[in-house]
């Protein structure tokens, strides 16, 4: 019996049947057969006094010992590598001529002998020591390293990410229901019951997506354990593996999986509509924080851009964003108001919690807007919340927008007022003073009318 197939017998006496691994603190049954501590029991009970054999099922009374021998025998097997045996680095030789390579052509990306550099197939090719080329590949492998590892936390935050807007969205649903009367409990029920069939319909698409971004962040993992392994060897056996290791390492950094951004569904909320039309405030425009941008009318209802506005050269995308405030400042109670957006495709609404006096303008901290802006991208329509940067892609534009504003618990919600249907929410948002509507009419997309934003009359119902 040769060394190689002696060490792989060895290894194979002192594998666990159950884990497949070597070894660890293992223990003799009567019957003769081996196991890992952990693995014979993992599944047992407790109070369990008898145990029996995983592959032959005799009966033990009491539970073995560990088997000191056992394990030692299996610490050295692990330690022994039949391919090293079977190919040591000293016998590595030129299959063609029987010699030792020493160069490595950059062409081939392949190790050759001296007597290979006189073959016509090498003539003109670029040709460097072995210790050179294989410290060029070690710093090729090293260099991707942080690369990689950079690609895999973000498919992995982007996993967590979609996972948890699936979350919050639930449980912005939830908590809304629980804020009702208890007699809207069953309405709840059938609510959530709506979002689990859309959910289960849409189960094969982001489980596809999820086992894509899992598959690349597993490609990752098993690439960059490869390369730590590899870096280590010794320079032939590198050159021969570092090859392949670097074309697949450069194949996952440029592979950028397509987002998948869930569409906003509707859930209509029984009973919300008489709830909200007794929370009615009525909201008008401060004309004196429209500044040379925006044109308010005279009942202090609408607003819209300038035609000669400053920003009108330029396209929607590029324009800076200002906004004009609610003349109503709130600090206590429950206030709701509408806005009809029909004339604007992209728009922006919300609360102020603090902004800056100036002569001709008002100047704004991000910091203490709380909206929910509308984009348009090609023919589709999203909903961007700030902060957070939430985006969730809708079905289509929404006419009417409802906005509640809780003061007393410091709550902000966004209503589709035409169907009754809770669109977006903030919770805990923060402020001491009173805050204002704000309402903010997005500069005109190219090629279209500009269009305003209207604030509904109190008797409009939604």
């Amino acid at each position: 019996m040769d060394a190689v197939t002696l060490v792989r017998s060895l290894q194979q006496e002192t594998t666990c049947s159950i884990c497949l691994t070597f070894f660890t603190k293992p223990v003799t049954l009567n019957c003769g057969h081996s196991f890992c501590q952990f693995c014979l029991t993992k599944d047992r009970e407790a109070e369990a006094k008898q145990i029996s054999c995983p592959d032959c099922r005799e009966v033990s009374q009491n539970f073995p010992g560990l088997n000191v021998p056992l394990s030692k025998l299996a610490a050295v097997c692990k330690s022994l590598n039949s391919e090293k045996l079977e190919n040591p680095v000293g016998q590595t030789r030129c299959q063609k001529h029987q010699q030792v390579p020493k160069l490595f052509c950059e062409e081939d990306q392949t190790s050759i002998c001296v007597a290979c550099t006189e073959a016509q197939e090498h003539g003109t090719h670029t040709l460097s020591p072995i210790e050179e080329a294989a410290q060029n590949c070690r710093e090729k492998l090293q260099n991707s390293v942080p690369h990689l590892k950079k690609k895999m936390k973000e498919l992995k935050e982007l996993t967590a990410s979609k996972k948890n807007r699936i979350i919050q969205w639930k449980k912005l649903i939830r908590g809304e229901y629980s804020r009702m009367h208890l007699y809207l409990y069953e309405e709840e029920r059938r609510c959530l019951d709506r979002v689990k069939h859309d959910e289960w319909r849409s189960f094969q698409l982001k489980e596809k997506y999820y086992n894509m971004i899992n598959q690349h962040v597993k490609n990752i993992e098993d690439t960059l354990r490869e390369i730590d392994e590899t870096r280590h060897r010794p320079d032939l056996d590198l050159l021969e593996e570092g090859k392949e290791l670097l074309q697949t390492s450069e194949l996952q950094l440029s592979e950028r999986p397509k987002s998948f951004t869930p569409e906003l569904r509707d859930y209509p909320i029984t009973g919300v509509k008489a709830m909200l039309q007794k929370l009615k405030v009525n909201v008008t425009i401060d004309p004196t924080t429209a500044g040379p941008y925006f044109i308010v009318s005279e009942d202090l209802k609408s607003v819209r851009h300038k035609d000669d506005s400053p920003d009108q050269s330029k396209s929607a995308e590029k324009a800076p964003y200002h906004f004009v405030l609610g003349q109503q400042g709130f600090s206590t109670g429950i206030h709701y108001w509408e806005v009809d957006v029909s004339e604007q495709p992209q728009w922006a609404l919300g609360i102020s919690v603090k902004c800056l006096r100036k002569r001709k303008s008002i100047q704004y901290t991000v910091g203490y807007l709380y909206m929910l802006r509308c984009e348009k991208r090609g023919n589709e329509f999203y909903l961007v919340a700030r902060p957070g940067l939430v985006c969730q892609k809708m079905k289509g534009p929404v006419p009417v927008i409802g906005v509640y504003l809780n003061c007393n618990d410091r709550i902000l919600l966004f209503y589709n007022a035409f169907k009754a249907c809770l669109i977006y929410g903030m919770h805990t948002v923060p402020f001491k003073e009173p805050v204002r509507p704000l309402f903010c009419p997005c500069p005109p997309m190219l090629g279209t009318k500009i269009g305003s934003l209207t604030i509904c009359p109190m008797e409009n119902s939604i």
